[in-house]
C-alpha cells in the first residue's frame, strides 16, 4: 500500500504480541489499525469511520470496530468524535499511534534476529 498501512502485516505483528501474552494494544489488530489510520491523517484532522473500515474489514470482524472506537479510543481520550462516523485524533492518540509504530519496528528487529540465529551452525 502506498500509505504504509498493511493490514496483513499488522495482523502478523499483533499475533506475535498475543503469543507473548499481550492481548491489548500491540496485540490487538483492531487497535493497531485504527491508531495507524488516525495517525495517517494526523492530529486534529478529520478521519471518517469508512476510512478505518477500509483497513479493518480485511482482517477483523466487521461489527467490533464501532464498539472499539467508543470503549477504547473515545473513553481514553485518544480521539474526539466530531460527528456521526467522524473522528479527530488527539495528541494523546498520536502518542499511542507512535507507540504502535515502534512495536512494529521492534517486531521487525526480532524477526531479523531470529533469521540470523537460525543461520548459525
Amino acid at each position: 500500500m502506498t500509505d504504509g498501512i498493511d493490514p496483513e502485516w499488522e495482523l502478523e505483528v499483533a499475533e506475535f504480541y498475543r503469543s507473548l501474552g499481550i492481548t491489548q494494544g500491540p496485540g490487538d489488530v483492531q487497535y493497531r489499525l485504527i491508531a495507524l489510520v488516525l495517525a495517517k491523517n494526523g492530529v486534529g484532522r478529520l478521519t471518517r469511520f469508512s476510512e478505518i473500515r477500509e483497513y479493518t474489514d480485511r482482517v477483523t470482524d466487521k461489527g467490533n470496530i464501532g464498539s472499539k472506537m467508543k470503549t477504547v479510543f473515545q473513553l481514553q481520550g485518544l480521539v474526539k468524535r466530531i460527528g456521526r462516523g467522524e473522528y479527530v485524533l488527539t495528541e494523546k492518540g498520536a502518542i499511542a499511534a507512535e507507540f504502535i509504530k515502534k512495536t512494529s519496528k521492534y517486531y521487525s528487529e526480532v524477526k531479523l534476529t531470529q533469521k540470523i540465529i537460525e543461520r548459525f551452525p
